[in-house]
């Protein structure tokens, strides 16, 4: 799969790369953030997921999506295009394509689970792991909120989403966090930006039976040592926080950054506490030898 991306600041700096989560594309990473961590003195590489935004897109038929969440829910055999697997495989050859060696690596929520299975195949590769609003695949877990999947469900149903505001304005009201919500105009403006790059129906359906069918990564999390840093808000709906609990306690070298009040989005007035957080973090795997493109 050819996967589009985008590089910000000097090459020769720490390289941090960024994976979005379900159906976004590279630019639902905040610019401002964005802007500090290069700042900070990295540089970021800003990835779209195959079948999102400008990278490579499947043609097949999909599924009856509402008979795969059933068969989900009764933990039968999902029918999937590709895995998550797969998903991290496009990663790891993008990586080797632009000559990375080695790379620290933020994964949003789909993302996250992304990059731990970066972190689970190629240990040497990741020199730390950012794991944001994401959760471990253990199916024991606590799953999104009825209202959330119903919602999101519903989208299946939009001829197009790809110009389809109205829905996705309504989805991060109701996934954002309650305590620092957002008006009407700034979520226009997040979710202009999304739909400007480009979101697919097709793409994201076919990214969410990959989710569902992935397996318990649990087993494999408790053998790496990576030091990691995971953030999750307490009033995500999406993937509740004991996702985020449950990815911390697995990972022996890791901290747990609970946000109050912080649901399934990036609240600005968070911004400089994120990148403090994940700035301090990089530097304290005191590796000397980092990546550059």
């Amino acid at each position: 799969m050819k996967l589009a991306y985008e590089i910000h600041g000097d090459k020769q700096n720490p390289i941090i790369v960024v994976v979005q989560g379900l159906g976004m594309p590279l630019t639902a990473t905040p610019p401002e953030i964005v802007s500090k961590l290069v700042d900070c003195g990295y540089c970021l590489l800003l990835i779209d997921n195959r079948d999102i935004g400008r990278s490579e897109k499947l043609t097949t038929k999909l599924p009856n999506i509402f008979i795969q969440v059933i068969k989900y829910v009764c933990r039968l055999k999902v029918k999937s295009f590709y895995s998550l697997d797969d998903m991290m495989n496009d990663i790891n050859n993008l990586t080797i394509k632009l000559n990375i060696d080695n790379y620290h690596v933020i994964g949003v929520s789909m993302g996250g689970m992304i990059a731990q299975l970066l972190a689970i195949k190629y240990p040497n590769k990741i020199k730390s792991l950012i794991s944001i609003m994401s959760t471990t695949g253990n199916p024991k877990l606590p799953q999104p909120r009825w209202k959330v999947v119903k919602f999101i469900l519903s989208g299946s149903k939009q001829k197009d989403i790809s110009s389809a505001s109205d829905y996705y304005i309504n989805l991060w009201k109701l996934i954002g966090s309650p305590k620092y919500p957002r008006t009407h105009e700034e979520i226009s403006l997040f979710v202009d930006r999304i739909l400007s790059r480009g979101v697919s129906k097709r793409g994201t359906i076919r990214q969410i039976l990959a989710i569902m069918s992935s397996y318990n990564r649990s087993p494999f999390l408790k053998k790496i040592d990576t030091p990691t840093l995971v953030i999750h808000g307490t009033d995500d709906d999406l993937v509740p926080i004991e996702c985020g609990e449950d990815t911390a306690n697995l990972l022996k070298n890791s901290v747990f950054f609970p946000i109050k009040g912080m649901g399934h989005d990036f609240p600005y007035e968070l911004f400089d506490e994120f990148v403090s957080r994940i700035d301090s973090h990089i530097k304290s795997t005191n590796k000397s030898t980092f990546g550059s493109i």
